[in-house]
């Protein structure tokens, strides 16, 4: 039986594995570093859930404060719709 891949990417090599890719992997592929993929998943779940927080910490394993700190850049006037 062949476990299923729980990682958001998967690439050429991890995905037959349950292994995750590699931050390498992340940064050629993606052009960004992990931390700035990291982050941009939680502001687009932040976006899509409406700022609903627990859902934040709970998918991130971030604390409410933590979690607070990125729904602030929701409201910044600088991301209002065009």
């Amino acid at each position: 039986m062949r476990l299923q891949n729980p990682h958001v990417f998967i690439g050429k090599r991890t995905a037959l594995a349950s292994d995750p890719v590699g931050s390498w992997w992340i940064t050629t592929k993606m052009g960004m570093t992990a931390q700035q993929a990291r982050e941009d998943r939680i502001l687009h779940e932040l976006h899509a859930s409406g700022g609903y927080l627990r859902r934040i910490c709970d998918m991130f394993g971030l604390s409410i404060t933590g979690a607070s700190r990125y729904a602030a850049v929701l409201t910044h006037p600088g991301l209002r719709k065009a």
